[in-house]
This record gives C-alpha cells, sequence and structure tokens, in this order.
C-alpha cells in the first residue's frame, strides 16, 4: 500500500515531539551527574527539541514518507545507544530509554525495523562507550526517577492516541473499500452482486413490513442498437444519464442499482403496484425532458415492468420473476411503457 506524501509523517510528529522533549528530561537528569563534554549537551538539545522537526521535514517532502520513517528510526536507535552510554547503563533511564525506542521500531516497522535498530543501538553504546570512556553506574536516584516520569506518562499516551488514530482510519478505509466493492463503477449504483443480497434482504423485510413494496425492473429500449451505430462511449452517457434522472427523481427511501448492461432494477417502499405505476410514468416523463436536452445523446425510451410484493411469493425469486414477466409484456407490447404484474396476469386469465 502506498502512503501518500507527509501522512505518514504527520501521524508521528506529535508522538515524536511529545517523547523527544520528555526523554530530554529524562536523560538530562542523568547526565548531570557526570562531567561530560559540551557537545555531548549540544546532541542532546538537538534531539529533544530540534531532530523531530528535522525528521518531519525529510519525511513530508518525499513521495513515500515512510521510507524515511524507517532510516529515521534508525537514526534515533544510533541517538539511543548514546545516551545509553552517556547515562552510564542507568538502570531506569537506559531501561526506560530502550523501552520507548523498542516501542517506536515496532510501530513504524514491526519486527523486522526492531531486528535492524537494535544492532544499531548496540553498535552506537559500543562506540560511544569508548569514545566517552563510560563506566558501568546502573544506581539510579530519587531525582532521576522524578524526571523519568512525565516520559512514562506522556509518551505512552501519545503513541496509544497515535495508534487510535490510525486504527480509526484504517477502518474508515475498510468501510470506504467495502462500499466500493458493493457499487457500480459507472453509475454509482448498487453492481449486480450487492443488488442481489440487497434484494433477498427487501424480500425477507417486505415479508414483515405492513406497508405495500413493489420492485421495478427497467430496460432501456434497443440500447444494443445505440452502441452499435454512436459507439459505447456513447452508450456509456446515456446510462450515466439515466443514472443521474434516477437519482434526481427518486424519492430517499427508494434503492436502485444496475443488473446488467442496460438494465435497472428500482425498490420502491411503502408503495403499492398502482402508486409505483404512476411514479415510474413521471420517471419516464422526466427521462425524456433530460434527453431531449442533451442534443449530443441520442433519443431513448424505456421499459419497466413492475410487481407489488404479494403473500404468495415464497422466494425472492418469485418476486423478480413476476417483475421480469411485467417487462417483458412492455417489450411485447412495443416498449416505451410501465406493465404491472397484475395486468399481464388479468391478461393470461
Amino acid at each position: 500500500m502506498t502512503i501518500k506524501a507527509g501522512t505518514f509523517a504527520k501521524r508521528l510528529y506529535l508522538p515524536r515531539i511529545l517523547g523527544s522533549a520528555a526523554g530530554f528530561w529524562a536523560v538530562a537528569a542523568v547526565l548531570t551527574s557526570y562531567s561530560l563534554p559540551v557537545w555531548v549537551w549540544v546532541l542532546l538539545v538537538f534531539h529533544g527539541f530540534i531532530w523531530p522537526h528535522v525528521a518531519y521535514l525529510l519525511a513530508r517532502t518525499v513521495r513515500v514518507s515512510y521510507h524515511v520513517e524507517r532510516r529515521n528510526m534508525i537514526v534515533e536507535s544510533a541517538f539511543g545507544g548514546l545516551w545509553v552510554a552517556a547515562m552510564q547503563f542507568n538502570a531506569l533511564g537506559c531501561t526506560l530509554l530502550m523501552s520507548m525506542f523498542c516501542m517506536n521500531c515496532i510501530a513504524v516497522g514491526g519486527p523486522r525495523l526492531l531486528a535492524i535498530s537494535l544492532p544499531v543501538m548496540a553498535t552506537g553504546a559500543l562506540a560511544f562507550t569508548w569514545l566517552l570512556g563510560s563506566t558501568f553506574l546502573p544506581q539510579t536516584s530519587t531525582a532521576q526517577v522524578y524526571a523519568c516520569l512525565p516520559m512514562l506518562a506522556v509518551y505512552p499516551m501519545a503513541v496509544a492516541f497515535a495508534a487510535y488514530r490510525l486504527a480509526a482510519q484504517l477502518a474508515e478505509h475498510k468501510r470506504q473499500l467495502k462500499e466500493a466493492n458493493r457499487m457500480d463503477s459507472l453509475t454509482g449504483l448498487l453492481n449486480q452482486g450487492a443488488w442481489k443480497r440487497f434484494l433477498g434482504e427487501e424480500f425477507t423485510a417486505a415479508q414483515q413490513r405492513p406497508l405495500p413494496t413493489t420492485l421495478a425492473l427497467i430496460d432501456i429500449d434497443h440500447f444494443k442498437a445505440i452502441n452499435d451505430v454512436h459507439g459505447h462511449l456513447v452508450g456509456d452517457d446515456v446510462i450515466r444519464l439515466l443514472t443521474v434522472t434516477l437519482r434526481q427523481r427518486c424519492r430517499p427511501t427508494d434503492v436502485a442499482g444496475r443488473i446488467g448492461g442496460d438494465e435497472f432494477g428500482l425498490v420502491l417502499r411503502d408503495t403499492d403496484g398502482e402508486q409505483a405505476e404512476a411514479i415510474l410514468a413521471r420517471l419516464k416523463h422526466h427521462m425524456l425532458q433530460a434527453f431531449e436536452a442533451r442534443k449530443d445523446l441520442p433519443p431513448m425510451t424505456l421499459s419497466i415492468g413492475v410487481s407489488e410484493h404479494g403473500a404468495t411469493m415464497n422466494r425472492v425469486e418469485d418476486w423478480v420473476m413476476a417483475s421480469d414477466n411485467a417487462l417483458y409484456q412492455a417489450k411485447r407490447e412495443g416498449r416505451n411503457r410501465v406493465v404491472l404484474a397484475e395486468q399481464v396476469s388479468a391478461a393470461q386469465i
């Protein structure tokens, strides 16, 4: 997965600022007990208060900031080795510092980054032990304990907050991906698979709902001829305009889906067959007006089959079949019309 430029860096920016500042006081409380070169204090100030901004600027200027952040974590591991050596292996300060660095590595790059960073930290500790002439002084004073408390209290909360934001963002991306998988790419309506699932659920709900529910199957008349004569791009434009008009003219409670290339389904809740017939007749009229306004598109008409959910329907297939029979009756009668399944049944009788 590619992470947008700066996004990952922004996510780590605040935790790094808080952690570096809290770490400064924890390390400084230990270093005041020793006589160290000035450059060690300069590096400590840089790491505590300047490095977070440098790391952020380095990461946000590249396309994939995650890779730079991995390098930033390796640099911080080298800093960690320096502070372990400078603190003369103080028990509390070094344990706290190493645990925070390890937590950062795992949060950014998992065990693999940790496996890379630990040798860097160990090498840094050995190198600076030789450079500074460090000894092993693990004792911890009361003042040093108090200096470590801000890091113990603040930094884990900052990391937890960053992790929460990441989890929330991932959950939203997952929801959007799931929603995208349900939608037809051309129209934004339910695709064929999602429509079938929805219709099954709606059939069950209609059996329990006191008010009627009606299913309409909508077919573009002579759509193959439109594609053959004008091309598939024009055919796509026809479908898009139909979809836009469908969205504009349908009620909030109505749900539409694209069943096939030129066939659509529409569920009209709290609507009986006769009411649906009137609604769909108005829809056809609005469609005609919309296409008349588009001189670049060929004229288009619709055949629509309508079936109200009935008590005698035992399966969702019975409901679809009733609407489908009505749709084919509309085509047999010359197309460009709305036909109720009840009318088909009466004609057969």
